[in-house]
């Protein structure tokens, strides 16, 4: 990697010694330093300034360069963050985002913004900046050029000490028990015509659970889809469609089509994700009772801070399923509406590390009455009602550019107005990934 020669510096010192004037006590003490190369003593006084209440563009921006200097590489990216949506900072500070993945070995992100710059800076310099740093990178890659396809691929091992819980009411056995599994995930997208920001794709995934003991609960899915990007006011806009098919001990339960839109965008140093998802099940035969629509609707909340990046998110998810009528007359509701508020806490200590805990509560109300009839032959009548907490605790570690290891430990707690369907879990897992 040729760190020595990003030219950080060059545009570094054009920012700070440029004529926009900041009125601050300890601003000029910071550029002094940071000439002299005193990144800690700069940062500490380009600190106190923003504490006396200056947040202007240019004083983040410049401790966002000097944490650039002490390879505080995280950190500076959430400056940098802050600023894409700031007209006059905007190319500088995606260079140096740039710059900041190169050197934490996300040479892909480091790509994406690389070509960015290269296509739409509003400078010439910027643009042949970039333009180098791709010739560089592709010459470090043996002649490798762009390309137009992303993969991933994931192998997971785990323990389930519940596992009858991920039935969902799909077998009629009441057993319940603890259980060792492996998981194999693979996704993968190519793009057929244009860019990242603006073009078509097609995107798929595989995902596959195998348990040790209870071959009825193995689970398997794939997914196969086509969408579209464009940019829209400012905002990243993804429209597609897509065809999924979900197996059960080996046998097949649901196939759906699904259509999804999805918008997404920075608001001040925000992300704001919005997304809705109508799709309809078909089940079968041996399934019928799960045929009909589902939709969900998807707001998400986004911001990093420092060496850490907080999310909040809320889904509504609404079903309206045919429900299983029994021969004896008794019936069983699968159109629940459900919401869905939560949040993540991801923690970043150094390039390669990062750990991340959440927490969601989901509560589920089934908007047809259930109607079960008694050995004496009494019928009793009610709304399934549910609330369900869900925590976890993860890890993970980069080994290579392309390669990581991951840790997760969750629980689930899960409460319902029949005791039938009560009960709460624990799963460990750990495993490695690999993207292409």
């Amino acid at each position: 990697m040729r760190n020595g020669r990003i030219g950080i510096v060059l545009i570094t010192l054009l920012v700070l010694i440029s004529p926009v004037s900041i009125a601050a006590e300890f601003f000029s003490e910071a550029t002094e330093a940071f000439k002299q190369g005193k990144y800690r003593r700069a940062l500490k006084y380009f600190e106190i300034e923003r504490e006396s209440g200056n947040n202007s563009a240019k004083l983040r921006y410049n401790i966002g360069v000097t944490l650039m200097k002490l390879e505080r590489y995280s950190e500076a990216t959430i400056y940098f963050l802050g600023l894409l949506n700031n007209a006059r900072w905007k190319d500088l500070a995606r260079y140096n985002l740039a710059i900041a993945a190169e050197r934490s070995d996300r040479e892909l992100v480091a790509l994406k913004h690389y070509r960015i710059v290269r296509a739409g800076a509003a400078t010439e310099k910027l643009r042949d900046m970039a333009a180098r740093r791709l010739r560089l990178l592709a010459e470090d890659h043996r002649g490798e050029r762009e390309k137009p396809w992303l993969a991933t691929v994931s192998l997971t091992v785990g323990n389930d000490d519940n596992a009858y819980a991920l039935q969902n009411e799909l077998l009629e056995e009441a057993s319940i028990g603890d259980d060792n599994y492996a998981e194999l995930f693979a996704w993968g997208q190519y793009r057929l015509k244009g860019t990242a920001g603006s073009g078509w794709r097609v995107q798929g995934y595989g995902f596959g659970r195998k348990y040790k003991e209870y071959d009825n609960l193995d689970l398997a899915s794939a997914r196969a889809g086509l969408f579209h990007d464009r940019r829209l006011f400012g905002w990243t806009a993804e429209m597609g469609f897509a065809v999924e098919m979900v197996t059960l001990g080996g046998e097949p339960v649901t196939q759906q089509a699904r259509l999804l839109g999805k918008v997404s965008g920075n608001w001040g140093r925000s992300r704001i994700v919005f997304s809705y998802s109508p799709g309809y099940y078909f089940g079968g035969d041996d399934y019928a009772y799960l045929d009909g629509w589902r939709q969900y609707f998807d707001l998400s909340w986004q911001r990093s801070l420092f060496s850490t990046e907080a999310k909040l998110f809320y889904r509504f998810d609404y079903n309206d399923r045919e429900g299983q009528e029994k021969a004896e007359g008794d019936y069983y509701s699968y159109s629940p509406a459900r919401h869905t508020l939560g949040g993540t806490l991801v923690w970043i200590p150094s390039p390669r590390w990062n750990i991340s805990t959440g927490v969601e509560y989901r509560s589920s109300l089934y908007n047809e009455s259930n109607r079960i009839t008694d050995s004496q032959g009494d019928v009793d009548l009610y709304f399934r009602e549910s609330d369900r907490i869900r925590s976890w605790l993860g890890a993970k570690l980069r080994i290579t550019p392309n390669l990581h290891v991951n840790g997760k430990y969750q629980y689930i707690e899960n409460e319902e107005n029949r005791e039938f369907y009560t009960y709460d879990k624990s799963e460990y897992s750990l495993g490695v990934g690999y993207n292409f």
